[in-house]
């Protein structure tokens, strides 16, 4: 990184575009999507899914999921981030409007990446307890101040900057790297390849419900990969290779969740490790192997809260990072990881929807243009509640298909719709660039 460049994400301004001359190699955001994927979820679902199939069709429920439709979404958003060089929520104000953008798309990403912040420092919490032999289940002051620290400590390079993100992967990945060796080796050792090999439960989840599943943990990029490519370059070419790091490492650990969980019945990852016989490391580098995705939840959660708030300097994001942060930890204090399946599959019903919008807008109206829309778009809005009602419905009403890609596609289809229509019947200045097409 050279000088002029460190100098920009150094500032880290919220709200403005990052200069095309200062944009990056398409590795850096790999290397951070990479990082994001070693997270205690992904662990979670891994296991989730041994207790419905066997290897053989797991790795076919992974193929689908993470190199056909995770990587054409996380494609999609991340050019869009690198071609206007803003955040997602900044990419957001064109077709919701700046007011909706900041109270409600600024609100979604704000509260989810929370979300997913609070269940990864809860679970963290509990493999450092474990490591010291403290019983999370008994002794709560004890966990409580020791997920606070972990989560302070989780928290602090994105609260510096961007710049400083980066340097943390390099002690993360390698520790994510061994976690997965130390998972089949212990597995291979207490569990043995042949029971892991045969295995072949009695389904509880359909191949679609499952699909469905590995996206859920990863639906939340095809609105905030934008976050991290707007420091890329605005290429096709490097938005293509850039959810590479998202595929490559979530196929395997997606798979050591699974192997790790065979015989032993339990979706808590430290549950399992425990069962395993993990050394102390063992939870060390777990704790390690989270911190590059909770940066990312973390700075997105910043992000966020400063479009709501309209803060655009590095030292005001830095401080909504902090407040976030601390409201995260109280979050992980109340015990959100009881509720961890419902908060995953609430985050695969609006994240989709949002990014339908957004995708609709920037490649089908805008043509690949951006700009600060003032007030409220309700065709937004009407796309919006009409993709989650669809994508509720086919989840938790009637199953069917895909819920999220279905949520993405509808959004996408009604925002266009709706749009076509208000052009002709009530025009304004969301739909002042299609008055222009047609003359």
């Amino acid at each position: 990184m050279d000088n002029q460049t460190q100098k920009s994400t150094n500032r880290d301004e919220a709200l403005k575009a990052v200069p095309i001359n200062q944009r990056q190699h398409w590795l850096t955001p790999a290397v951070i999507f990479g990082g994001l994927e070693f997270t205690i979820p992904v662990l979670m679902v891994g296991a989730t899914l041994a207790g419905s199939y066997g290897l053989g069709k797991i790795f076919f429920i992974l193929v689908i999921s993470l190199f056909v439709i995770q990587w054409a979404g996380n494609t999609l958003q991340g050019y869009i981030g690198a071609k206007t060089g803003r955040s997602s929520s900044v990419i957001a104000r064109t077709s919701f409007g700046s007011v909706q953008a900041r109270l409600i798309v600024g609100l979604t990403i704000f509260i989810i990446s929370l979300g997913w912040w609070a269940v990864q420092t809860a679970v963290a919490g509990n493999a450092i307890a474990a490591m010291f032999g403290v019983d999370y289940t008994q002794q709560w002051g004890l966990w409580a101040l020791i997920t606070v620290i972990a989560g302070l400590t989780f928290a602090a390079p994105s609260i510096i900057g961007y710049a400083s993100m980066k340097w943390t992967d390099y002690i993360a990945v390698p520790a994510g790297l061994l976690l997965i060796g130390g998972g089949i080796y212990y597995a291979l050792r207490n569990t043995g390849w042949e029971t892991i090999s045969n295995w072949s439960p009695e389904p509880s989840i359909g191949i679609l419900g499952a699909i469905s599943l590995v996206i859920g943990v990863n639906v939340s990029q095809w609105v905030i990969a934008s976050d991290y490519t707007r420091y890329a370059k605005p290429t096709w070419k490097d938005n293509l290779l850039i959810p590479m790091g998202i595929a490559v490492v979530g196929f395997p650990l997606f798979i050591v969740g699974a192997v790790m969980s065979v015989g032993v019945g339990d979706a808590d990852i430290v549950n399992v490790m425990l069962n395993l016989g993990f050394p102390v490391w063992g939870f060390l580098i777990l704790w390690l192997a989270t911190w590059t995705s909770q940066l990312v939840n973390n700075y997105s959660m910043g992000l966020a809260l400063a479009n709501m708030l309209n803060v655009n300097s590095n030292k005001g994001r830095a401080l909504l990072t902090f407040a976030g942060t601390i409201l995260a930890i109280i979050v992980a204090l109340a015990g959100i990881l009881d509720y961890f399946m419902d908060f995953l599959y609430l985050t695969a019903l609006i994240y989709p929807a949002v990014a339908g919008v957004m995708m609709a807008d920037f490649f089908f109206i805008r043509k690949h243009s951006w700009k600060d829309q003032p007030g409220w778009n309700w065709m937004a809005t009407i796309a919006l509640v009409i993709g989650t009602a669809v994508g509720y419905i086919t989840q938790y009403v009637v199953f069917f298909g895909l819920p999220a890609v279905q949520s993405l596609l509808v959004a996408a289809i009604v925002y266009l719709i709706a749009m076509k229509v208000k052009a002709k019947v009530a025009p304004d200045h969301f739909t002042e660039v299609m008055k222009s097409e047609r003359m």
